[in-house]
């Protein structure tokens, strides 16, 4: 098995979808009702968007990477108001 080269998969998810917002959830967690209603937003966009989570400056956090701007945008307006803090933007800003 090869190891991943994150920094590729990286390059090639922002290329793909540049669109991008970072979540920090609450400290106790999303409720679940918000948890499922995530899951039915990016089920609703097959193959439109890819995901992943880091620790920068000591915030955990998972960015949701979508293909188009306006699911972006969607995104950052229905789960924002939940999150500890939301930060929506342009992969390479």
């Amino acid at each position: 098995m090869r190891p991943l080269n994150l920094a590729k998969w990286r390059k090639e998810t922002g290329t793909k979808c540049p669109h991008c917002v970072d979540l920090i959830p609450p400290p106790q967690g999303f409720p679940d009702s918000v948890e499922e209603e995530i899951i039915q937003f990016l089920e609703a966009r097959p193959d439109a968007f890819d995901l992943h989570g880091e620790i920068e400056n000591g915030d955990a956090f998972i960015r949701y990477c979508f293909e188009h701007a306006a699911d972006a945008e969607a995104f950052h307006a229905q789960f924002a108001p939940v999150a500890e803090k939301a930060i929506l933007k342009k992969v390479g800003e």
